[in-house]
């Protein structure tokens, strides 16, 4: 299960890094440009990096919400997938 998710989170990963490559080449302007988690979250972004009273794990957070891209955080996750299935043996 975890495999499959790895699979199509990279894949998914791949799609958007594509439409937002080619809409920066474009200079276009439209949904896939700058696409970050907080693009999702709205007006909750805030809260969600404030949530943790640590100062270096709110650094993390806000680069995970803010600055990184969402294709990024897409790969990534399906790279911690494939390490989860690695760990956990399904029979």
């Amino acid at each position: 299960m975890f495999t499959k998710l790895g699979i199509y989170s990279i894949i998914v990963g791949l799609f958007v890094f594509l439409f937002s490559g080619i809409s920066n080449f474009m200079r276009a302007d439209n949904f896939w440009v700058d696409l970050t988690i907080s693009k999702f979250t709205g007006e909750y972004s805030d809260t969600i990096v404030e949530a943790v009273p640590v100062g270096f794990i709110q650094d993390g957070l806000y680069f995970l919400v803010y600055e990184l891209p969402f294709a990024g955080a897409l790969i990534g996750l399906g790279i911690v997938f494939f390490i989860i299935s690695a760990i956990v043996k399904e029979h």
